[in-house]
């Protein structure tokens, strides 16, 4: 049913949430001032530039504490923000944790942390608590602006190209063959569907219930896949023929899966912005923002796919797959 599918897309976009680190705690609030006290030395001593160098545009610019969750997506957004910003000098401490939505923007708004990347639609949706399914990715902006804006922070724009939403797959060999590119088009299959999804997707909107109500999906029949047991699993076995996954899980990189489009978009928005500060953007400068600017329109779902791929089956430290794609994309030099 509308409205109660968001508390459990984001349970599930938890669960992929590894640990990564030391939670956020007193030590972090320890390593805010130290790190303003290490941009002011930074200033009084010239920041080791005495060959009289042009500075860099971060020089002498206030420390920035960047929050990141701990999936492997989101590890991997996080170093590269906090790489893509150290190239041009910018004082940048990123700290991980397994943080829900919630639990990072408390850290925000308690100061632990001045700016973290996060997905819109969970913003909107468990953070600011708009109920109703969105319609539009401009909506989730405009939903998490407002909510931000009330507590002298911003949402930068523009967002990732990439939005890590549900989405609905099958097998190529499944799809192929029946022509199947929409959601829509199961309809036309002359036979019951097997969806496999977990148990709290069956009256999920952005689920079982909405591929019902929103598509007419009368041809499924819903599968509970048991917990932690791959919908990409279920898929290769002939379980199920229809799942749900995520957009950018690196398995939908290559030719075995097909995502079906979703234009009735029941499966919602989920582009990443960086969550930021209004004082402290206002004194980074031009530099900043253009080099987020330049790193989001990178960032497109066959990108994220790859990067995730690097990360979860090639077992690849996400700092390095990040300082990879950054020096591929002249963004560092070194």
């Amino acid at each position: 049913m509308p409205g109660t599918g968001a508390p459990a897309d984001h349970e599930l976009r938890i669960e992929k949430r590894k640990f990564a680190g030391a939670v956020m705690g007193h030590k972090q609030r320890s390593r805010v001032g130290l790190l303003a006290a290490m941009a002011v030395v930074l200033v009084a001593c010239g920041g080791g530039n005495a060959s009289g160098a042009t500075p860099l545009p971060g020089h002498g610019k206030p420390a920035i504490v960047l929050g990141d969750a701990g999936s492997n997506e989101e590890l991997v957004l996080g170093e590269l923000y906090a790489q893509a910003f150290r190239a041009l000098g910018y004082v940048v401490d990123l700290t991980t944790s397994t943080s829900t939505s919630q639990q990072m923007d408390s850290a925000f708004q308690s100061g632990r942390l001045n700016a973290y990347p996060e997905y819109l639609g969970d913003l909107a949706e468990t953070v600011a608590g708009y109920a109703t399914p969105l319609t539009s990715e401009a909506q989730a902006e405009q939903i998490a602006q407002e909510y931000e804006q009330k507590y002298d922070a911003t949402v930068m724009v523009p967002v990732t190209t990439f939005s890590n939403a549900n989405a609905l797959i099958t097998l190529q060999s499944f799809a192929q063959p029946r022509s199947l590119t929409t959601i829509a088009q199961l309809k036309s299959v002359p036979f019951s569907l097997k969806f496999g999804d977990y148990a709290a997707g069956r009256t999920r909107y952005a689920g079982y219930a909405g591929l019902q109500q929103a598509y007419r999906l009368t041809n499924l029949e819903f599968v509970p896949l048991p917990t932690g047991e791959s919908i990409y699993n279920a898929l290769d076995g002939h379980v199920v023929q229809v799942g749900k996954a995520f957009s950018t899980d690196p398995q939908l990189g290559g030719l075995t899966y097909a995502v079906l489009s979703d234009p009735k978009n029941i499966f919602g928005f989920q582009h990443v912005a960086l969550i930021i500060k209004t004082k402290l953007l206002k004194v980074l400068g031009v530099a900043f923002q253009e080099r987020y600017t330049s790193l989001n329109s990178l960032l497109t779902v066959t990108v994220m796919r790859a990067l995730n791929r690097a990360v979860t089956i090639d077992r690849q430290p996400p700092a390095s797959v990040a300082h990879s794609f950054l020096l591929a994309n002249h963004m560092l030099t070194s």
